[in-house]
């Protein structure tokens, strides 16, 4: 079970990041493309809800499966920089969508580390 929760939260994470990337980078070209709706704080505030509810399950469930700490330091590194993105955004401070983006990169390297823990733990007859 952890692997999907992981699979689908560095999904979810990847999204919000590259959203954030996006939408900082080229927004007249998203909005050219049709995509301008998906700048609203409805979506933004989806993305982020998505990836730091995956981010907390993750961790809790990685952690039980293979008690590696780096992988809940990298979690919490996560969620506190894309908070802090978020946060920063919403008041309108520059910045934030960098920071939102920074904390979506860790918490992907961070589910993807947990794989990768988790697989190792298994190899060595330790799953649960």
């Amino acid at each position: 079970m952890a692997f999907w929760i992981d699979r689908f939260g560095s999904l979810a994470s990847a999204t919000c990041a590259l959203h954030c990337l996006a939408f900082t980078v080229a927004p007249a070209v998203v909005s050219a493309a049709g995509l301008g709706a998906l700048a609203g704080e409805a979506f933004e505030w989806g993305f982020f809800s998505v990836a730091m509810a995956m981010a907390a399950i993750a961790a809790f469930m990685a952690f039980r499966t293979h008690g590696d700490l780096r992988v809940l330091g990298g979690f919490a590194v996560g969620t506190l920089v894309l908070g802090a993105g978020r946060v920063s955004e919403m008041v309108g401070l520059h910045g934030g969508a960098v920071l939102a983006f920074g904390g979506g990169a860790v918490l992907v390297a961070s589910h993807l580390f947990s794989i990768r823990q988790a697989r190792n733990c298994c190899e060595q007859g330790l799953c649960e």
